[in-house]
């Protein structure tokens, strides 16, 4: 997930990795430059659902750019997908995302400065729009939020939706998606992106403390660990993050050209530059591998 900037001390390699156990380093990382937003010419079938009921588009990372088009990026492949430009009638600049298991995307707009506009439902087959939420701008406090989906376990498909608030006081929460409604957790130290998986962690992405860090969230409290911070990477602009195949994946667009860092076995480095896309905001399912594939 994303949002315009509103605008602790570094653990080790161990203790990260040891966050991380479930996964292992990919070792295609590098610092090397990526392509740019190419037409889908993917021969794979994403219908096609394995014994864990994910197609194989849930388990991709989708991001969404400042003029509403919609990507699917696949970091193996080091580029960004053009699905479709999303619509959704007065609902203003997307703010923030995230993915349910199903592949349908939520997505927060607002009016380009600090109003929430709602939450929204969004397919990411085509872009198309799947209508407003219940949701009440302000619940609870709760009007801009980051947000990422993360199951109830390491053994369940069961999953909830984490919200995380960008305006201080910053606070943690979740949303019920039978009624929308916000349940508080508890409070938090700065506005997060935040991303999930299907090992149940929920982590978040500081992008705007100096310096930036990523750290994991207590989900019943907010509290934080196994903490990296990542002074490499510049406090400001607009950011996105999200979790694929033991691996963080951070998009920064301070100019408006995306440059993707990928975090690993807490260290950081730049794996595409002159992407030639924008993205602003970015959700990934739990169906996203927990390894490299």
């Amino acid at each position: 997930m994303d949002r315009m900037s509103p605008l602790g001390a570094v653990l080790t390699f161990m203790l990260f990795a040891a966050a991380l156990s479930s996964c292992s380093d990919d070792a295609r990382g590098g610092d090397d430059d990526g392509g740019g937003g190419d037409a889908d010419t993917d021969s794979d079938s994403d219908s096609d659902t394995s014994t864990d009921g994910c197609s194989e588009a849930a388990k991709k990372i989708y991001g969404i750019g400042r003029n509403g088009t919609l990507f699917s990026f696949l970091p193996p492949d080091k580029k960004f997908v053009a699905i479709g430009k999303v619509s959704c009638q007065g609902a203003g600049s997307p703010y923030s995302m995230s993915v349910a298991r199903d592949g349908t995307a939520y997505m927060l707009f607002y009016d380009g400065a600090s109003t929430c506009r709602g939450l929204y439902k969004v397919s990411t087959a085509d872009a198309s729009c799947l209508g407003k939420t219940a949701f009440a701008c302000g619940d609870q406090g709760f009007g801009l939020f980051g947000m990422g989906f993360a199951t109830d376990g390491p053994d369940t498909k069961a999953e909830t939706l984490f919200v995380g608030k960008t305006v201080a006081p910053y606070r943690l929460g979740s949303i019920d998606l039978s009624t929308f409604k916000i349940n508080p957790i508890g409070n938090i130290t700065a506005a997060p992106e935040m991303t999930g998986n299907g090992a149940g962690e929920l982590w978040a992405f500081f992008a705007w403390v100096t310096p930036p860090k990523v750290a994991q969230f207590d989900k019943t409290t907010g509290a934080e660990s196994n903490v990296v911070q990542l002074s490499q990477i510049p406090s400001n602009g607009s950011f996105a993050f999200a979790f694929w195949g033991g691996d963080f994946y951070l998009f920064d667009a301070p100019a408006g050209d995306t440059t993707v860092w990928k975090l690993s076995g807490g260290q950081a480095g730049k794996y595409m530059q002159n992407t030639g896309a924008e993205i602003i905001g970015a959700g990934v399912s739990t169906c996203a591998p927990l390894v490299p594939e």
